[in-house]
């Protein structure tokens, strides 16, 4: 594989010993006919990743926004789209993240500093150091309070080939002189895709070196700090004889990366690497899963969509139970208001999200029942959501109010079935009102598209997002 390709490799990942892992094709519209890499999740609803695609026979790249809505991770839209962008990593600081930009033929390739609207290369904040022509896949971490930046480069004074090196980084985003990673990391052969696991303290990367490696690049990880590394390990269990790349954890056991493990392509810099899921099943999560008739799984997350406002405090005065049905009553005839706004997403959005997952909540429900009959104790996370048109204070309380609405729903569902279960305490909710803090998108000044808009629909929300059986 070239360094076409190369350029934009990000990693990230731990990996305990004795381990079971799940891996499958991420869910959605993601994957092409081309490569995507670097999927970086944020939150529960909200993703970036680095599409290739060919415009004019050119090869080119952008940075894409990816939403998930109803478990299918599908691509919203471009960022950055007039150069060939990828590599986005975030940081604490406000407004401030970096990205790799590189030429029409990537045969130049440097870092730089968004912050906001402004877009900085790093040869301007630091002469000295960054005049060399191939500088990318940067990746932020924190260690012992102090912040730093892994990328990849061919500078001088490395191993051979590309070389994972660190710089530090002061809170205003300044960027000090690189060092090189050392000999435990870097060989002779490329190391790319550098990312450091806070929560374990390692630093997790990729290779094509020639030693214990199963073919192309393999994921490799190394336990220990800027600059003083451990042995670097081969995490087998998510290597092939072909290529797997930009390793990321959302979570501690949940994650992503890329591979042309299914591809046939021959020219690999244009085409082939897909992105898929893992999972991570360690002997403490196994017990979690307890013997049970029922699979949840399929249903999972299931969200439950609301009109702006809704539900609000005069709904309950009115009809003290009120519940989700009556809300998704009165968001549906809403329908031809929100087509007149938003006649491109409305139509999918009030048929298969809010309709085909009200009618998915009452099959999941009846399941829940006869579950219950059989004698099980069953615990439901909820978390509630909110659109940033109001302060926290505001979203919080009405993501309260719809979390109470679906848990009236559930008390009256056909009569009551469920109420002497939650009497006797075998069915019990853990509620998480969050508002609009999880939420990454910004407030705009369209005052239409603050309701209507996509993005405001999709986070006016309740998420059921696990259940728990057991006897």
């Amino acid at each position: 594989m070239s360094k076409i390709l190369i350029v934009f490799f990000f990693l990230c990942s731990f990996i305990e010993a004795q381990t079971q892992v799940i891996i499958s094709k991420l869910n959605g519209d993601i994957n092409s006919d081309n490569s995507e890499i670097n999927f970086v999740q944020i939150n529960d609803s909200t993703a970036y990743f680095t599409k290739f695609f060919t415009d004019n026979n050119n090869l080119k790249s952008s940075i894409v926004k990816a939403k998930n809505i109803d478990g299918k991770w599908l691509s919203v839209k471009n960022n950055y789209n007039n150069y060939n962008s990828g590599n986005l990593t975030l940081t604490p600081f406000e407004n401030i993240s970096y990205i790799t930009r590189c030429n029409f033929d990537y045969t130049f390739c440097n870092l730089f500093r968004v912050n906001g609207k402004d877009t900085t290369s790093f040869n301007k904040i630091n002469t000295e150091a960054f005049t060399n022509k191939y500088n990318s896949q940067p990746s932020f971490f924190t260690f012992n309070g102090q912040f730093f930046l892994a990328f990849v480069s061919d500078r001088e004074g490395g191993y051979g080939g590309l070389d994972i090196w660190f710089s530090v980084i002061d809170k205003s985003g300044n960027i000090g002189m690189p060092i090189n990673a050392g000999k435990t990391i870097n060989t002779s052969f490329d190391e790319i895709s550098p990312f450091y696991n806070e929560i374990e303290s390692k630093l997790y990367f990729s290779s094509n070196r020639e030693t214990k490696n199963l073919g192309g690049y393999d994921i490799y990880s190394s336990s220990g700090y800027p600059n003083k590394w451990n042995k670097s390990n081969n995490l087998f269990d998510f290597n092939t004889t072909k290529d797997e790349m930009y390793f990321t954890f959302y979570d501690k056991f949940n994650g992503y990366f890329s591979s042309n493990r299914n591809s046939d392509c021959n020219s690999l810099d244009s085409c082939c690497a897909d992105i898929f899921y893992f999972k991570i099943l360690q002997e403490d999560i196994l017990q979690e899963f307890v013997d049970s008739n029922y699979n949840f799984s399929s249903y999972l997350p299931l969200s439950l969509y609301f009109d702006n406002d809704k539900p609000s405090i005069s709904d309950f005065k009115t009809f003290p139970q009120y519940n989700y049905k009556s809300s998704y009553i009165d968001y549906f005839m809403n329908f031809d208001r929100y087509n007149r706004y938003n006649s491109s997403y409305a139509g999918t959005f009030f048929e298969d999200s809010l309709k085909g997952n009200f009618n998915r909540l009452n099959e999941l429900i009846d399941i829940l029942y006869q579950n219950l009959i059989d004698g099980y104790n069953i615990t439901i996370k909820i978390r509630g959501y909110a659109s940033q048109l109001a302060d926290e204070k505001y979203n919080v309380k009405i993501s309260s109010m719809r979390i109470k609405s679906l848990l009236n729903y559930f008390s009256t569902y056909k009569n009551g079935i469920l109420k002497p279960y939650f009497l006797n305490q075998s069915l019990n909710v853990i509620e998480a009102p969050l508002g609009e803090s999880e939420s990454a998108e910004a407030e705009t000044n369209d005052a239409i598209i603050n309701i209507y808009g996509s993005e405001a629909m999709l986070n006016r929300k309740v998420s059921i997002l696990k259940i728990d059986s057991y006897k």
